[in-house]
């Protein structure tokens, strides 16, 4: 009698005890899908952080293939999914635009480059720049002036200030003009016309100056005259004397520009 009571018992407790492992069971399993579902929705925001491109903007595959982007609405996106999507759009476009600007800053810098190059060639096989020419004229033209028979009279003031007269029309000429003759017409330049001329300039100076003081005050002249003041006595006499050297000179250089223009 007393093993049936306890058979009894047993059958009365499984029943309970098994009901209440299910029961424990079904709530364990509800609170661990409430767990995974708010752990994938906090892994869902992360990766709206990390990943580069927009969901809701069609990307390409690994293999080249268009995927289709996402279908969500932005009313279905919370706040700080609207935002991100906002500031990753904002991300792209500032790389779109910084992409362009950078190629326009390669187009400039390899314009520069090519600028530099001509510039670097230029001088490199350039025979010489307008200061080496005006340098070596004036060594040729001194040269030549002093080797004159007819200047042998002269000291070296009077050769330099004949120099100097020859040079100032010479710069005068090329500057106006922005040219330097080529070799030939310089050569007729230099070694024959600017030599009368500078000649001429010396005697014509003997005959206006009455002084030495005044004969150096004419030779700062000749060479730059919006630097030296001439008496009105002097002024008048050289108005007269340096035309007659002038002119002539005046009509060659003119003969030369239009040689030069008409090789153009």
């Amino acid at each position: 009698m007393k093993l049936n009571a306890a058979k009894l018992g047993l059958i009365i407790a499984v029943p309970l005890i098994i009901a209440s492992l299910g029961a424990a069971v079904y709530f364990f399993w509800d609170s661990m899908q409430a767990s995974q579902e708010a752990n994938e929705e906090i892994l869902h925001k992360f990766g709206f952080q990390i990943v580069p491109n927009s969901p809701y903007t069609e990307t390409t595959g690994e293999l080249g293939a268009k995927q289709v982007p996402a279908t969500f609405a932005e009313d279905d996106l919370s706040p700080v999914e609207k935002v991100i999507r906002g500031l990753m759009y904002d991300k792209e476009q500032l790389i779109e635009e910084n992409a362009e600007l950078q190629n326009q800053i390669d187009i400039l810098q390899a314009r520069v480059d090519n600028l530099e190059q001509y510039k670097t060639s230029n001088e490199q096989f350039a025979p010489e720049n307008l200061a080496q020419e005006l340098t070596r004229t004036r060594a040729e033209l001194r040269d030549k002036l002093r080797a004159l028979p007819e200047a042998q009279r002269f000291t070296d003031f009077w050769v330099n200030m004949m120099t100097d007269a020859s040079m100032y029309e010479y710069r005068q000429f090329i500057n106006a003009n922005r040219m330097m003759l080529d070799e030939a017409r310089r050569e007729q330049l230099v070694g024959k016309d600017l030599v009368d001329f500078g000649f001429c300039i010396g005697k014509a100076v003997e005959l206006a100056a009455n002084s030495v003081d005044e004969a150096r005050s004419v030779a700062r002249w000749l060479k730059d005259p919006q630097s030296a003041r001439l008496g009105s006595a002097l002024q008048e006499d050289l108005k007269v004397v340096i035309p007659p050297c002038r002119i002539p000179l005046r009509k060659k250089l003119d003969t030369y520009l239009a040689g030069n223009v008409g090789a153009l």
